[in-house]
Order: structure tokens, then sequence, then C-alpha cells
């Protein structure tokens, strides 16, 4: 799945999910589109780990959802143990607030002062999560027998890799249509800032997450307002510099949860006593695709494709032609119970 668009690049069934079977799937339907993958989200299964590095030739960024995911079992444990009562409640507060806070720290730019963050920047405050959790589990006496804490650092070169990835489009951007120094300075610390926390403020179901993307998206709408440069832009080129900020805030992806909400989704039907036949995904894939919209009242496809669709029900229809008449039925007979009188005995 293109993250961005939506849009379902590739769906098939597979009983061996190895990367030969991935890779073999996905790289003529790659071609056939003429997509070069630059950067991949997924979890950390080994098959999608190589089809990112070997077989699409970039970085394999890790999902923040199974990453947190991972690490849930110390707070179902810390209930459990026999402590004192005030203790457990501190330490089970802290585990949800760092457990969100790998959530919250995960962003281009920083929750409480708007500014970019680098690499460095983010793996100092991902560290600092893993320590909070392993000095809960000590403090409450839970045994790491998974070894989740190391699980949990190993992913987060991955983790950070997001944002990384996501930074080098912008600058990549940036240098390809020869931004100056000034106006480079006003785009990366007052435009985006205010593009991307309106986009995640719209986007989030976190009540409390919801209400910082609020504060920080004000904020940043002051620096913004204050800013010089802002005045001093014509409206044309300030709406052009705005579409240009939205469109490179879309391709920011962390989580791959919209493929993990498809495959729950159809392993629902497939449970239903009759499964997925081949014919009966493509279709539902064709549906996805095209059929289904977003509130601004666009389908995967027109966003993938960045061009419109004939609407789905109306073009089948066009396709199909004229229905065939119905069979005629055979005259009805009417039985006359009174038939018999008429013939002589």
């Amino acid at each position: 799945m293109d993250l961005r668009s939506g849009y379902l690049i590739l769906e098939s069934v597979a009983t061996d999910r190895c990367f030969d079977t991935w890779f073999t799937h996905v790289e003529p339907r790659l071609k056939g589109l003429g997509v070069h993958v630059n950067h991949a989200v997924t979890d950390r299964a080994k098959a999608l780990i190589k089809m990112a590095i070997t077989g699409f030739g970039c970085e394999s960024g890790a999902d923040i959802f199974h990453a947190q995911q991972a690490d849930t079992t110390e707070s179902e444990d810390s209930a459990q143990a026999e402590q004192n009562v005030e203790s457990i409640k501190q330490s089970k507060l802290q585990y949800h607030e760092n457990l969100q806070g790998l959530s919250e720290d995960l962003h281009p730019f920083s929750l409480l002062n708007n500014q970019p963050q680098t690499e460095g920047i983010l793996l100092d405050k991902l560290e600092k999560r893993v320590r909070c959790f392993e000095e809960i589990a000590k403090k409450q006496t839970i045994p790491d027998n998974n070894k989740t804490a190391k699980k949990l650092r190993n992913q987060i070169p991955s983790l950070v890799v997001n944002v990384t990835a996501w930074w080098l489009l912008v600058n990549e951007n940036l240098q390809a249509l020869k931004v100056d120094a000034i106006l480079r300075i006003w785009i990366i610390d007052a435009l985006l800032p205010v593009v991307y926390w309106h986009q995640q403020l719209h986007k989030t179901q976190n009540t409390l997450f919801r209400e910082k993307c609020q504060q920080a998206w004000e904020s940043s709408s002051e620096v913004l307002r204050n800013h010089p440069l802002t005045y001093a832009l014509s409206d044309c080129k300030l709406q052009q510099w705005l579409s240009w900020a939205e469109w490179v805030v879309q391709h920011f992806h962390r989580s791959s949860s919209a493929v993990e909400g498809r495959n729950g989704f159809l392993s629902k039907m497939y449970h239903n006593g009759r499964g997925i036949s081949e014919s009966r995904l493509k279709a539902l894939t064709v549906i996805h695709n095209y059929g289904l919209k977003r509130q601004d009242g666009t389908t995967a496809a027109q966003r993938f494709f960045e061009q419109d669709f004939p609407d789905l029900f109306s073009w089948i229809l066009g396709q199909m032609g004229e229905l065939p008449l119905p069979r005629k039925g055979r005259p009805k007979v009417v039985l006359d119970p009174l038939k018999s009188l008429g013939v002589p005995a």
C-alpha cells in the first residue's frame, strides 16, 4: 500500500511469505506502475525488512504501532506485583506516559517548541524512554524474560529512519527548487510546523494528543504570523508554498496501521466459511482503490495517480451494456376441475 494515498498496489493470497514470494509478486507490479520505492514502513518481519533493503534498495522504517505493542506486557505484570499500592499506581502512570511518549517524540518537529528534530535528538529521546521502562521494571521487580527492552532498543534506529527519510525528502525538494537560505529558514521553521500540526490535529483520535497538537499548532501559527517574510510574499507565492507544504507533509508516515486494518477486514471475510477466491480479492481491491472515498471525496486511485477517474458504479454500468431480457416463461396452464363433465362416460 502507498501509505500517503491509501492505494493498494498489490493484494495477493500466499501461504509462503518469505522474501522470494514477496519480491516475485511486488517487483513486476512496481515496474508496471513505474514506481520507485524510497522508504518502506513495516513491522519487523525479516522478509519485509529484506524486501526493503535488498529488494527496493531503501531504508526499512519500523512501525510505531508494533513498537508500542511489544512493550505492553510490563503494565500487566506490574499490576500483579505485591508492592505498595501507591507505588504501583505511580509506576503504571509513568509507564503509560512513556508509552505515549514513544509516539509523541517520533515527529519531525518537537511538540514542545516546534523545532526540527534531528536523528541525534530522536535517538537520545527514545533511549531515555527505554531506560524509564527498565527502571519501572526494576522498581517493581518485573522480570524481562522476553527481553522486551532489548527488542525495543534494537528498533529505535529503524523508528528514527522514518523521520530522517522525510527530512531527506524535504531538503532534496528545496534544493531542486533552488530555494535561497532566507526562504528556506521560513519554510522549515515557520510554515512546515503549522501545516504539519494542523494535519496531525485533524488526523488523531487521541483526545490528549489532540490537545497537544492544538497547542503546537497555535504556537507555530503565531511564529508564522510574526515572521516578516510571511507578509513580504505575494498571495500567489504564499498559496504555492502552502500547497507544497501540504503535499510534503502528506508523505510523512511512521505506521502501517492502514495495512493492518485492511488485513483485519479481509481476515473476517476469509473466515466466513467461503474464504477469499482470487477473483473476489481482485474485486475487493478495485472497490478499495476506485470506489471508497475519504471525507474530501477523493478515492485512493485519484490520490495515487493525481488524476480523476470515472465513478466506479457508472463505469461498470457502461461496460455492461444493455441487460438481457428475462427468458420467456412457459404459458401458464389453468386447470379446470369441471373439464371432465363434458366428456361422455
